[in-house]
C-alpha cells in the first residue's frame, strides 16, 4: 500500500480487570488510552480531490467509540474478558464494516506504556 492514514482519539477507560500490573492504580481509577485506526490505500484510489476517504467521518466514528469505551467499566461493556487484545479485535470487527480498507485498530495504554495493535487475519 502506498499510504496509511492514522486517525486517533484519546479517552479515559475503566478496564475493570484485576491484575498485578494494575495494583499500582487506586481501585476504580481510569486509565488514559489512545484509540488509533489505520486505513491503507494505493495512489490509484485517490479521488480527483486528492484523498481516498473522509477523515472527519472516521473521526466521528472514533468519537462515538471512545464515548462508549469511557462510559462504564469494560467488564460491563463486553461479554468477554476485556483485555486490550480482545477489545482491539472487537473494535476492528465493528469498525471494518464502516471504514473501507481498515488496516488496523490500536489501543495505547498511556499509563503503562503499552500498545496493542490488531490486524485482520487477511492483512
Amino acid at each position: 500500500m502506498a499510504y496509511t492514514v492514522e486517525i486517533a482519539r484519546r479517552f479515559e477507560a475503566h478496564q475493570g480487570l484485576k491484575a498485578a500490573v494494575r495494583a499500582v492504580l487506586p481501585t476504580g481509577a481510569s486509565v488514559p488510552v489512545v484509540l488509533r485506526v489505520g486505513v491503507s490505500f494505493e495512489d490509484a484510489q485517490l479521488t480527483a480531490r486528492g484523498w481516498f476517504f473522509d477523515t472527519d467521518l472516521v473521526g466521528d466514528l472514533l468519537d462515538r467509540c471512545c464515548a462508549e469505551l469511557s462510559s462504564a467499566p469494560w467488564t460491563s461493556l463486553f461479554p468477554f474478558r476485556p483485555t486490550f487484545e480482545l477489545v482491539a479485535r472487537e473494535l476492528h470487527a465493528r469498525l471494518s464494516a464502516q471504514i473501507p480498507q481498515l488496516t488496523y485498530v490500536e489501543l495505547q495504554d498511556e499509563s503503562f506504556g503499552t500498545t496493542t495493535r490488531y490486524y485482520a487475519p487477511d492483512q
